[in-house]
């Protein structure tokens, strides 16, 4: 069983693991083929598939053949993921001195205490949505591997406070899943306007990717009103000319921009006299 370390850098690992895993970011580490031992998952013929798709690796009947590495990659695919990790936890390991990565999916704060409390130091390398960057989380030793695994892989690692970790989910909502609705709307008005379907969601989507380039260039200072006063009337014919419930969120929008930024309280004002909130 392998234990020293390949061409990559990496120690010697072992994965226990469910579902696609050639599609995530376990499968795509480029030290697979050198440095992956024991393959387990919640049968050996599982453990088999996964070995013959990665390539690497061998196959282990029981999860308690994963004691002889001292890294260890958990990914599974939500549907797995209780049968997964009970099968990880009553297994034969002494985890003092392992380190245990949860890769692409979230056992939770009850599980990862659970493993800490036996000795082992645990970690998180995700996806966040944007390409050239994973999200890290732990504590060392397995967050220092965690570091190593995202740049194994090409990408920048984001480091994560352990007890910010919802608010970062939220965060990642907020910029994807919540941001549809919104576009979606955004075409709506553009097509109200006599633009055809395709060229609407074209100029919605390039609106936004402008101001989005925009922001991170500059910040905040990106904003065009960060200096320059907006003209009050127009704001306030543009509100009138729409509709909720895409009227509402954009009001919310603007006095969001001028309180956080603390401009123009004047025009905030104005607006939150003409539309009260509802």
């Amino acid at each position: 069983m392998k234990t020293g370390t390949d061409k990559y850098g990496m120690v010697g690992y072992g994965i226990m693991a469910a579902g696609a895993v050639s599609a995530s970011l376990v499968g795509q580490l480029p030290g697979n083929a050198s440095a992956l031992g024991p393959v387990a998952g919640v049968s050996y013929r599982v453990a088999s598939r996964i070995a013959n798709t990665l390539r690497a690796g061998h196959a282990v009947r029981l999860p308690d053949e994963l004691e002889g590495v001292r890294l260890i990659l958990f990914y599974s695919p939500e549907e797995h993921l209780a049968a997964l990790l009970a099968a990880l936890e009553n297994a034969g390991i002494q985890w003092s001195g392992k380190s245990l990565i949860f890769c692409d999916c979230d056992a939770g704060d009850a599980v990862v205490s659970r493993f800490r409390v036996a000795g082992a130091s645990v970690a998180s390398l995700r996806r966040c949505g944007v390409p050239g960057y994973l999200a890290v989380q732990g504590s060392a030793p397995a967050l220092t591997w965690a570091i190593r695994l995202a740049r194994e892989l090409k990408s920048k690692p984001l480091e994560i406070s352990e007890d910010r970790a919802t608010l970062f989910d939220a965060a990642r909502t907020m910029g994807t899943a919540a941001v549809t609705p919104f576009l979606d709307g955004l075409g709506r008005m553009l097509r109200q306007c006599g633009l055809r379907d395709i060229d609407a969601a074209r100029l919605a989507a390039g609106l936004v990717s402008g101001a989005a380039a925009d922001y991170a260039h500059s910040g905040k200072q990106s904003w065009p009103w960060h200096i320059q006063e907006p003209e009050t009337h127009a704001l306030l014919r543009q509100l009138e000319s729409m509709e909720d419930p895409l009227k509402s969120l954009f009001r919310q929008m603007l006095l969001l921009g001028f309180d956080s930024f603390d401009r123009h309280p004047e025009v905030a004002a104005a607006i939150r006299a003409a539309f009260p909130p509802d």
